[in-house]
């Protein structure tokens, strides 16, 4: 896609302090965002990738500021939104939302789905209670619900239709972008495709931008134009989807993707079989964080953190080896 960046990431970071002892004194950092920049185009979706604990959902909630990033920018159409004021951050983030990853707990049980829905439009929008219940049963609409389940409570839904919920809220206030933080890890299979189908319709109908933050890479594959895997707090590939799974160049991104049950027997091929577990985000190794992993790792792994580079067009790697 050629259209100019709507959101841009740069060196995001997100440490989380450690308190110990009688006078909770600081004597660590989790390191779960580690340096992270990214960039989002006008109706693109962006796919981002990694094993659990890599630190995919902190930098969607990093990026939304439910977390204060520690340093770093995240700029919405050109505005910083981490140093904005509680009054400009309200107005900002009509402009920006986010559907978690299980669609219960964040919803209030005590709250009717309509009251769910249209909290946001009362915040807001100056809108009377008529137009206010027109709205909410349009976008119950658009999201597959129907206008009879508006009373009704989040424990009288499925799963999957409190995740569509999520959705029509998410949508309300007519959003630019919407971060979709692991939303269809918790459903079934068939109801997984319902939801995925259903963001892309409404991605094409509200030409909204998304990031899609999943371990799926099967999903991600499908719902993506471009992709960044990450590992351990940091970006170490993004590419086009179509270039990234035909070609991948990291050696993580390599194995991430050889760790895909295949069904045909006779596409098999020699794998990258990772060994050891995924480091610590409190004692980071030195160097690239995936050094102790690699099948390609050399000294200068261990003393230097690669830089995120173009490589080819449009494909950007941080390793040293390649």
């Amino acid at each position: 896609m050629n259209t100019a960046p709507i959101l841009e990431i740069t060196n995001l970071e997100k440490h989380f302090p450690i308190k110990t002892g009688l006078f909770n004194r600081v004597s660590g950092h989790v390191f779960a965002v580690d340096g992270v920049s990214l960039s989002l185009n006008k109706g693109e979706t962006l796919g981002l990738v990694g094993e659990s604990g890599c630190g995919k959902s902190t930098v969607a909630r990093t990026i939304v500021q439910l977390l204060k990033p520690t340093g770093g920018s995240v700029k919405l159409m050109g505005h910083d939104l981490a140093n904005m004021s509680s009054s400009e951050l309200k107005e900002m983030r009509q402009k920006i939302q986010i559907i978690f990853q299980d669609p219960f707990s964040s919803l209030d049980p005590r709250m009717k789905a309509k009251d769910i829905v249209g909290e946001l439009l009362m915040v807001h929008r100056d809108l009377s209670r008529t137009d206010l219940e027109k709205t909410v049963s349009d976008l119950f609409g658009k999201v597959g619900l129907l206008s009879d389940q508006m009373e009704n409570y989040p424990h009288e839904f499925s799963g999957g239709q409190r995740q569509r919920l999520g959705i029509a809220r998410a949508l309300s206030l007519n959003p630019k972008i919407i971060i979709c933080d692991e939303p269809v890890s918790a459903l079934d299979v068939s109801i997984q495709a319902q939801i995925i189908n259903l963001l892309v319709s409404l991605q094409k109908e509200f030409d909204i931008s998304l990031i899609f933050v999943s371990h799926d890479l099967a999903v991600v594959k499908h719902i993506s134009h471009r992709v960044a895997v990450m590992y351990l707090g940091r970006i170490v590939e993004t590419a086009e989807k179509s270039q990234l799974f035909a070609k991948p160049e990291h050696p993580y991104t390599q194995s991430l993707l050889d760790a895909v049950p295949v069904a045909d027997p006779r596409k098999r091929s020699k794998k990258i079989i990772l060994e050891g577990d995924v480091p610590s985000p409190i004692d980071r190794p030195t160097g690239c964080h995936f050094h102790l992993r690699c099948p390609k790792a050399s000294q200068v792994c261990q003393e230097i953190s690669p830089k995120l580079e173009e490589k080819s067009d449009g494909h950007l790697i941080a390793c040293h080896n390649l």
